[in-house]
């Protein structure tokens, strides 16, 4: 190849070789390292604090638990005392139905007797009084206007001396017989008016029997 054509082709050969490039690497003094520090782990503290957290969780479950089963026992047990209490007022209502009327009649009987002998003093003074006050009544419709004749009274003295107090303003004349009884009567020929005070005695005996 001649000189002159061989500068018009390219050069494949190989580049001559560059300078190498140097690199200063910085002193062991000059280099610094900003690393955080990495936290310590308490092992031993992590396992108790655990351990008193599930403690903790567990013993809140079970007084829970507790509490809902003292809730239902309280429950069951008024639920008892009440079917208690209703099936005790049937059996009494059941019995007193029975024993109050026959208990309603003793009483009444118990007490009709001893009432009626505690109040027989004031009842017999109360129907004396009565007695007398109709009797004398009548004596004076029956001898009205019949002044001057003479009445026979016959029974206790007591009780004459009553129907005489009545009397006194009447134009009669009184004679008094003692005659055994605690009726009172007034007698004049054929008429005869008496009190029942009698009856009314024997009605009493009757019901204190």
């Amino acid at each position: 190849m001649s000189a002159g054509l061989a500068r018009y082709l390219k050069d494949f050969s190989a580049p001559p070789p560059s300078a190498p490039e140097v690199f200063e690497l910085p002193s062991p003094a000059e280099i610094s390292f900003d690393f955080t520090p990495e936290p310590q782990v308490d092992l031993d503290e992590l396992r108790r604090e655990a351990h008193a957290e599930g403690r903790a969780e567990m013993q809140a479950e079970m007084e829970e638990t507790h509490r809902r089963e003292i809730e239902a026992l309280i429950a069951q047990h008024r639920q008892n005392e009440a079917e208690m209490a209703a099936a005790l007022e049937q059996s009494v209502a059941d019995q007193l139905s029975v024993a109050l009327p026959r208990m309603a009649a003793q009483v009444q009987e118990f007490l009709s007797g001893h009432v009626l002998n505690a109040l027989r003093p004031i009842l017999d003074e109360a129907i004396a009084e009565r007695a007398v006050e109709s009797l004398a009544q009548t004596v004076r419709t029956v001898f009205a206007g019949e002044g001057g004749i003479e009445l026979v009274i016959k029974g206790p003295e007591a009780l004459a001396e009553r129907l005489r107090e009545r009397l006194a303003g009447e134009d009669l004349d009184f004679r008094h017989v003692e005659a055994p009884g605690i009726d009172l009567s007034v007698e004049q020929g054929d008429t005869v008016l008496m009190t029942r005070l009698s009856a009314w005695r024997e009605s009493v005996e009757e019901l204190v029997k």
